[in-house]
């Protein structure tokens, strides 16, 4: 199963959020001044379209951040990035690094590309890599002593489903909801959310239904509960009140899942978080983008 625009959209949850907390957790720390320009425009070819740039406080230089999932071309992944970083260095006369963070258990790539007269390297990053068995069992027994998650905690959770380690994935994304859950604050349900669109996107029958069982016990979870209650109180004077409860609320999830892939790939997070909280503002929402 082909994960890639899901998990894209899962890292770019947030441009100012991941750039400040992510990066710094895979190890890319500088500090920044401002978020770079992503599109390039060649007279002589198509739009290209970058990940993320951010401009660092060192003198002229760019951080270029890449997302992969899968690594079937690797040399003409390597062109692709090069190709960014040589007309980015043009139009904006500054030095650049790129960044590879890979994902879907590749553990090894080429990393760089002959050129002839010199050679061309990106710096790798894999997720698979990293152990999420740790991570998770770190955080059980935090909150087990009382102590509330960080901002930082809740990074490295979100990061869990595309980590390597012993526990399924649909173990980790289960283990996050119901961790995430105990904190109260809108960072939370950002993660909440965030979990739910890979569920949604990885996982199917049986192990999908276990990842919904959870977030019914979410506040996320229980006002798509609560939304398709209604819908199905008033369905159910007609067909059976018991029939249209449930048909009210497999309407009203499969809207609200259309709602957040859509306000997620779009960086819209923070309509994603407002319209967790606010029915209204929900309406509105699905009745901009059409969802009926």
């Amino acid at each position: 199963m082909q994960n890639s625009k899901h998990e894209d959209a899962f890292l770019k949850m947030g441009v100012e959020y991941f750039r400040e907390h992510i990066l710094k957790l895979l190890g890319i720390e500088y500090s920044y001044e401002e978020i770079g320009p992503t599109e390039l425009v060649a007279l002589t070819i198509n739009e290209l379209y970058m990940d993320f740039t951010f401009k660092t406080t060192e003198e002229n230089l760019y951080i270029h951040i890449e997302f992969q999932t899968t690594n079937n071309s690797e040399k003409s992944d390597l062109r692709r990035f090069h190709s960014y970083e040589a007309l980015f260095s043009h139009n904006t006369d500054a030095k650049v690094i790129t960044y590879v963070i890979y994902t879907g258990g590749i553990e090894k790539t080429k990393g760089e590309l002959d050129c002839g007269m010199y050679t061309y390297r990106v710096v790798p990053i894999y997720m698979g890599k990293k152990n999420a068995d740790g991570i998770i069992q770190r955080l059980k027994e935090k909150q087990t002593t009382g102590n509330a998650l960080t901002e930082d905690d809740l990074a490295q959770l979100c990061l869990t489903p595309l980590m390597g380690g012993t526990i399924s994935r649909k173990d980790k994304i289960k283990t996050g909801i119901l961790l995430t859950k105990n904190e109260h604050n809108d960072m939370a349900d950002k993660v909440i959310a965030m979990l739910y669109t890979l569920a949604d996107k990885f996982l199917d029958g049986i192990e999908l239904d276990e990842i919904k069982e959870a977030m019914s016990m979410t506040r996320l979870g229980q006002m798509i509960m609560d939304d398709g209650i209604k819908i199905g109180e008033i369905r159910g004077e007609a067909r059976g009140r018991e029939a249209g409860k449930k048909e009210g609320i497999a309407e009203t999830q499969k809207k609200m899942n259309s709602l957040i892939n859509i306000l997620l790939t779009s960086n819209r997070t923070e309509d994603c978080l407002r319209a967790s909280k606010d029915a209204d503002y929900r309406k509105k929402l699905m009745d901009e983008l059409g969802l009926k």
